[in-house]
């Protein structure tokens, strides 16, 4: 199975602090519905990308489920 690369601009002090929420959430939300007998939680990696003036976050993921909740509540917080 292959990372799936989630990239999210955030170019403001309110975009990132928003960021950081969201990652706390989805983290807690995926450590507490996994079964800490048989899996360990969806592990995520998170890199600053620098491009010129812009700032942005990719965030790696171990599979599209996680991406996809993952952008589901980034979504939902916009």
């Amino acid at each position: 199975m292959s990372d799936v690369v989630v990239h999210v601009a955030v170019g403001d002090p309110q975009t990132e602090h928003r960021f950081v929420e969201t990652i706390d959430e989805f983290a807690k939300s995926r450590a507490e519905s996994v079964d800490t007998t048989r899996a360990e939680a969806p592990q995520i990696m998170i890199k600053t990308v620098h491009t010129g003036d812009s700032v942005r976050k990719a965030i790696i993921f171990q599979d599209r489920q996680a991406a996809a909740a993952f952008l589901t509540l980034w979504r939902r917080r916009a």
